[in-house]
């Protein structure tokens, strides 16, 4: 493999290897210390509307519908489940019309060999 005259030797390569910058432990403490602090400052944000939503909370919930909401789950699992049974009961629809046609093809080609021979040997039915 022939080298470009014009490789760019700033431009890095495969073969060579990346350091990552070294820290140092006290800029680690800050880091982390820092991280607390911003996660400490979430919480408390976050808890104001929680304390203000918990007598809500607490509040007794009405008894949910188990009628109306298992008949939007069957709903759901039919409607989701329905272009699979379209296409199981068109399978055996097909399968079933073709034996049909190919025992009635057979029950015919019997009847007329019956009658085809009944005529070659002179007897009436």
């Amino acid at each position: 493999m022939s080298q470009n005259p014009a490789f760019d030797s700033s431009i890095p390569v495969l073969t060579e290897v990346v350091l990552e910058p070294v820290v140092t432990p006290a800029e680690a403490g800050q880091a982390e210390a820092e991280a607390a602090i911003a996660v400490a400052e979430e919480l408390a944000e976050a808890e104001a509307p929680v304390e203000a939503a918990a007598p809500a909370a607490l509040q007794p919930q009405p008894e949910p519908n188990w009628d109306e909401l298992e008949s939007r789950i069957v709903e759901r699992v039919v409607a989701q489940l329905q272009p699979q049974i379209d296409a199981v009961v068109r399978n055996a629809l097909a399968s079933a019309g073709d034996q049909i046609h190919i025992g009635l093809r057979q029950a015919v080609e019997q009847v007329v060999a019956q009658q085809v021979a009944a005529i070659q040997f002179g007897q009436k039915s």
